[in-house]
């Protein structure tokens, strides 16, 4: 078995366990309040580059979505390889061969919106 299967079965098995867990653990809990989006310059997304606060960016097309991940950091099945991107535009490791197609239904909990003059916006298609 090739290296990449074993790295993509362990993650899609990461994210089931995640996901059952999640939904025993907020049988009985509120509903986390979702953000307002907003837009973002990119001189404030860069700031978040640290463990305590680590923000990246992801491009859908022209649209560049910022998402807050610092909660799901140390749940990272990859390790600390996830700090290489605080405060950056991680398109390319995200959507690497390393990551289950399921990623991206994962990482929309963490969007809190767009990069100002990046497109995006508001009115942009899904989130």
């Amino acid at each position: 078995m090739s290296l990449s299967l074993v790295l993509v079965a362990v993650a899609v098995l990461f994210l089931f366990y995640r996901l059952v867990f999640r939904r025993q653990r907020a049988a009985g809990a509120k509903p986390a309040a979702k953000p307002v989006l907003r837009g973002y310059p990119l001189s404030e997304v860069q700031k978040h580059n640290t463990e305590s606060s680590m923000w990246i960016i992801l491009r859908y097309g022209a649209e560049a979505r910022v998402y807050d991940i610092t909660e799901y950091c140390d749940m990272h099945p990859g390790g600390d390889v996830i700090y290489d991107s605080a405060g950056k535009d991680a398109t390319e490791k995200f959507n690497g061969p390393q990551h289950p197609p399921t990623v991206h239904d994962l990482v929309r909990e963490y969007h809190i919106g767009w990069v100002e003059g990046a497109g995006g916006g508001e009115n942009s298609v899904g989130s």
